[in-house]
């Protein structure tokens, strides 16, 4: 009787745990495809905030190159680098040693654009 009842409790246990095992992704999160898109995926994009000095502006609008302070959400030291802006049009809105905070767009695996901006008093 014992062994039935524990043979029970076995089964029991297993046809509950079948459908959390079926669907886990053991770990891998939504890395699970390795980069593979099938379509049905949606990609949740990253952004941060940052803070810093414009010290230059691409002609054409396309970048600007930034002094900025530490972003902790990428996990950037302060550094000088050059930053796409998403809309060409937000070139127009600083000048070169303009104080800027900004708001940054993941576009790929380690690419970002600026997709907001505004100067700091």
């Amino acid at each position: 009787m014992k062994n039935s009842m524990l043979q029970l409790v076995v089964v029991m246990g297993l046809i509950m745990a079948a459908p959390a095992v079926a669907s886990s992704d053991h770990g891998h999160g939504k890395h699970a495809a390795h980069g593979a898109q099938t379509g049905h995926e949606h990609q949740e994009m990253r952004t941060a905030e940052g803070v810093g000095i414009v010290r230059s502006i691409a002609q054409d609008g396309s970048s600007v190159l930034v002094a900025h302070e530490p972003i902790a959400e990428l996990r950037w030291p302060a550094m000088t680098m050059e930053l796409a802006l998403a809309d060409p049009a937000l070139a127009e809105l600083v000048n070169t040693e303009d104080q800027i905070i900004f708001v940054l767009r993941q576009t790929g695996e380690t690419d970002y654009e600026i997709v907001s901006l505004e100067t700091i008093d």
